[in-house]
């Protein structure tokens, strides 16, 4: 975040993290000098500060970062925002009695590795979940325009809801990977190459993403449950339990899952429909 803030413009005060070896990462990426504690990083007045630590780490940063604001009064409220999907604005409440302004900026994104990822805002969705004394003030609004100047896509999100929102976001993008794997796995097992099997499914992962996003999720729907296929489902399932046993709970739920759509298509016969369902939950 701080590199793609910085290519918009926006000054970088200063920065640290709880590890030497964290620090020197980061100036690896940022250039300069990582500041020595917090407490040096507060000393310099930046107007916002970013919080951007794991989630198990954050209530013990947020309350030491409250400790030293509430000794050093500014003149002009700061801002302070966690970078945390699951974790309430809550956890900032000694910043916000420090006089801090307090918001959650989370970006819906995934960033794995810093040096390129800086680019990946444009077009991202940001949930951005103020607390109470800050929703609707210029504190707020500044964060939204720091949002839309990285060309992301800000919305507010009411903070009873970040658990089942950062829920759906690993639904949409960790669990994706270990799906990829497990089909890894199994394409390598039906006698793919191991090196080249990635490499060799991943263009049709790509084109069903694409079909999501221009027909979305029902109408993107492909594969033998959509054209009421029993026969082909009556073979997967028999393969896996004799090559993959441990695919197989997992083959059986996300199709079940999967007999949703199908259903919201509207086009396949109900008693088709049934009788896949009994298929999959057969033992």
């Amino acid at each position: 975040m701080a590199l793609a803030l910085r290519s918009h413009g926006i000054s970088l005060a200063g920065f640290t993290a709880h590890s030497q070896a964290g620090r020197v990462r980061a100036e690896s990426w940022l250039g300069g000098r990582a500041t020595a504690d917090l407490a040096e990083l507060v000393s310099l007045e930046p107007d916002v500060f970013f919080v951007a630590v794991p989630d198990q780490a954050l209530p013990r940063v947020a309350a030491h970062l409250g400790e030293l604001l509430a000794v050093c009064p500014r003149a002009v409220q700061p801002v302070v925002a966690h970078t945390s999907g699951a974790t309430s604005v809550e956890v900032l409440r000694s910043c916000e009695q420090a006089g801090a302004a307090t918001l959650v900026f989370h970006p819906l994104q995934t960033f794995s590795d810093p040096s390129t990822a800086w680019t990946r805002f444009a077009g991202a969705a940001v949930a951005i979940t103020p607390s109470a004394s800050t929703a609707g003030s210029a504190n707020a609004a500044l964060v939204f325009s720091l949002a839309q100047l990285l060309g992301a896509r800000p919305f507010l999100l009411p903070d009873d809801k970040r658990a089942l929102y950062h829920a759906a976001a690993a639904m949409a993008c960790n669990y994706l990977v270990t799906l990829e794997h497990d089909a890894q796995r199994l394409f390598v097992k039906a006698g793919l190459p191991e090196t080249e099997a990635l490499s060799l499914f991943l263009p049709l992962v790509r084109t069903t993403l694409e079909n999501i996003g221009t027909q979305g999720t029902v109408d993107a729907l492909t594969g033998p449950l959509s054209r009421g296929d029993t026969g082909t489902v009556a073979n997967h399932l028999t393969a896996l339990a004799d090559d993959a046993p441990d695919v197989l709970p997992l083959y059986r739920i996300l199709g079940l899952r999967t007999l949703e759509l199908v259903r919201a298509r509207g086009h396949a016969d109900p008693s088709l429909i049934a009788a896949l369902a009994d298929l999959l939950q057969t033992a």
